[in-house]
C-alpha cells in the first residue's frame, strides 16, 4: 500500500470513499497482470512510477461491501490532467488492456483529435500483447489498424473524432485523449455509450487547454461541485499559478519554477524526469507554451507572438545575400504588399530583411518587382497559395522558380520563426515596418500548435512575408520540391 503523503500526489483529486489508501479496487489485480506481462521494446519488464500505480488504483476504485453497488466501479467518468511527457500514453494503454480482459464481449474505443494520435495508445498496447505469448493467447486478431479482438469477444477499436462515430455503441471502456480539443458532444456520446454496462467507464487524459476548450473547461467547472457519492473522478496536476515565477530583478526564479513543474508533472516529482533539464527546457519555450504544456494551466487562445525586445535582440549587420528566398504577402484589402528576403549565412544563421513595400499593389506590379529581383539568382519566390495564387501562376509562366506556401507550412513557419528568434539563430535588418507590425502580431492556438495571426484591424504583411522567407530559406534547401505543391 502506498502512503498518501507523496510529493507526486495530484494538486486536486477525488478522495476515496474510505478516505484512506485502504480501499477496494480493480487496480490491484490489473497491476499484477501489468507487472507480469508488460514488456518494454528492449524486452525488460515495465517499472511504473509510484504515481502511476497510485492513479490506476484510484481510477478503478470499486464500491465497498455493504454498498448497493458493491464491487462495481465507482467512477463512470474520469478526467486526468497533467503536463506533457509524463507517460499518459502508457496509462491509456493499461486502461485499454483492462477493458479487453475484464469481461467477455467488452468494447474498448480509443479517440483523439486524429487517428494518428489515437493510434499511439493502441500501438503501444498492441506491441505489449504481441510481445507476451501468454497474453497473446487470449486474442484471435491483432492488427495494426483494424482492431484487436479477444477470444472472449472483446475488442479494441480506434474511432474518428466525430460524434456519429460512437453514437449507439455499447462501450465498456472509452479512452479519450486530448480533451482540450475534443468536442463536448463526442464526450457525451461516449459517456452515454457506457450506461448499459455495469462497469462502463470513460477515461479522459489531457493537458490544459485555452479559452476555446469548451469541454475541458466544463469538466473543470464540475470538479468542485462533486458530492461524496459522485461518479465523476478528477485527478489534476497543475502549477500554483499560470505564469513563470520571476525574481524581483525580472529574471526567472528557477527554484520556484522547479516547484511549479513538480506540482504539474508527477514524473518530475517522483524523479524520473530530471528537474534541472525540465527547468532549462521550460525557459527555452514561449511562455504561453510553457504555461500550458509544462505548468498545465489554461492560457488564452490568442497571445502576443513575441515581445518586441526579444525581436530586437536579433538586429544586426547582414551578410551579402547568397541565393536568397523572396517571400511576398499582402494585406487583405490589397492596400499594401511586402516582399522579404532571407538566406542562410556562413555561420548557419538565417539573415532576413524587407526588400520592397508596395502601396495598393496589383498582381502585375508585384510580378514586375519579382522579375527585377530575379537578378539575385534566388532559390525561389514563395507566397501563400491562397492569398497570392494568381501571382505565383504569373511568375511560374515567366520561368521563375516558385513555391506555394500551404496552411501546414504557415504553422511550421510560425513555430520556426519564434524558435530562431528565441535562440538568436536569426539576424534581421531592424526594418521599421517590422518594428511597427511585430507588436500587432499574435499567435493563435491551433490544436497543439499555433499560427501567426493579427490583432483586429492590424496589418502584418511584413511579419508574414518575413516568416515565410525564413521558413523557406531553411527548408527549401533541405527537401526542395518535396515540401511545397
Amino acid at each position: 500500500m502506498l502512503p498518501a503523503t507523496e510529493l507526486w500526489l495530484p494538486t486536486r483529486y477525488t478522495p476515496t470513499l474510505t478516505g484512506t489508501e485502504d480501499f477496494p479496487t480493480h487496480g490491484d489485480w490489473l497491476l499484477k497482470i501489468v507487472d507480469r506481462a508488460w514488456r518494454l521494446p528492449d524486452g525488460s519488464r515495465i517499472v511504473l512510477d509510484p504515481w502511476q500505480r497510485w492513479l490506476i488504483r484510484h481510477i478503478l476504485e470499486v464500491f465497498p461491501e455493504g454498498h448497493p453497488r458493491a464491487g462495481r466501479l465507482r467512477f463512470r467518468r474520469v478526467v486526468v490532467s497533467m503536463g506533457r511527457q509524463n507517460g499518459k500514453s502508457v496509462l491509456g494503454a493499461i486502461f485499454g488492456l483492462y477493458g479487453l480482459i475484464r469481461e467477455s464481449g467488452a468494447l474498448v474505443i480509443g479517440i483523439a483529435s486524429s487517428a494518428e494520435q489515437a493510434r499511439i495508445i493502441y500501438t503501444r498496447l498492441l506491441a505489449v500483447i504481441k510481445g507476451n505469448a501468454q497474453l497473446a493467447k487470449r486474442f484471435e486478431r491483432l492488427t495494426d489498424t483494424r482492431g484487436i479482438s479477444g477470444k472472449s469477444g472483446s475488442r479494441y477499436e480506434i474511432k474518428a473524432a466525430k460524434s456519429a462515430a460512437v453514437q449507439g455503441l455499447d462501450l465498456s471502456v472509452g479512452l479519450a485523449d486530448e480533451l482540450h480539443i475534443m468536442k463536448p458532444e463526442l464526450w457525451t456520446d461516449m459517456v452515454n455509450g457506457t450506461k448499459a454496462r455495469k462497469n462502463g467507464i470513460v477515461v479522459g487524459i489531457t493537458t490544459a487547454g485555452d479559452d476555446t476548450s469548451t469541454l475541458l473547461l466544463d469538466l473543470y467547472s464540475q470538479v468542485e461541485k462533486q458530492g461524496e457519492g459522485s461518479r465523476f473522478g478528477y485527478f489534476i496536476w497543475e502549477a500554483p499559478e499560470a505564469s513563470i515565477p520571476m525574481n524581483p530583478d525580472k529574471t526567472p526564479n528557477e527554484a520556484l519554477l522547479g516547484e511549479y513543474l513538480a506540482a504539474a508533472n508527477p514524473a518530475i516529482a517522483c524523479g524520473r524526469i530530471d528537474l534541472e533539464e525540465a527547468v532549462e527546457s521550460t525557459l527555452s519555450m514561449p511562455e504561453v507554451d510553457a504555461v500550458r504544456y509544462n505548468l498545465n494551466r489554461f492560457v488564452k487562445s490568442t497571445n502576443s507572438l513575441m515581445p518586441l525586445s526579444l525581436w530586437m535582440k536579433c538586429a544586426g549587420v547582414l551578410e551579402a545575400p547568397v541565393r536568397p528566398v523572396f517571400a511576398i504577402d499582402r494585406t487583405p484589402d490589397w492596400g499594401a504588399a511586402t516582399i522579404a528576403a532571407a538566406w542562410q549565412a556562413a555561420d548557419g544563421r538565417i539573415h532576413t530583411q524587407i526588400v520592397a513595400v508596395l502601396i495598393k499593389p496589383t498582381v502585375e506590379r508585384l510580378a514586375a518587382v519579382c522579375m527585377e529581383l530575379n537578378r539575385h539568382s534566388p532559390k525561389a519566390f514563395v507566397a501563400d497559395n491562397y492569398v497570392l495564387k494568381d501571382l505565383l501562376a504569373v511568375l511560374k509562366r515567366s520561368g521563375l522558380t516558385t513555391r506555394a506556401i500551404t496552411l501546414a507550412d504557415v504553422t511550421s513557419g510560425s513555430e520556426m520563426l519564434y524558435a530562431k528568434v528565441k535562440r538568436q539563430d536569426l539576424v534581421h535588418a531592424s526594418d521599421p515596418l517590422l518594428t511597427i507590425q511585430m507588436p500587432k502580431t499574435v499567435r493563435k492556438n491551433v490544436g497543439t500548435t499555433f499560427r501567426i495571426s493579427r490583432l483586429p484591424g492590424a496589418e502584418i504583411d511584413g511579419v508574414i512575408a518575413t516568416m515565410e522567407a525564413v521558413y523557406a530559406a531553411e527548408v527549401v534547401q533541405d527537401i526542395g520540391d518535396q515540401l511545397f505543391v
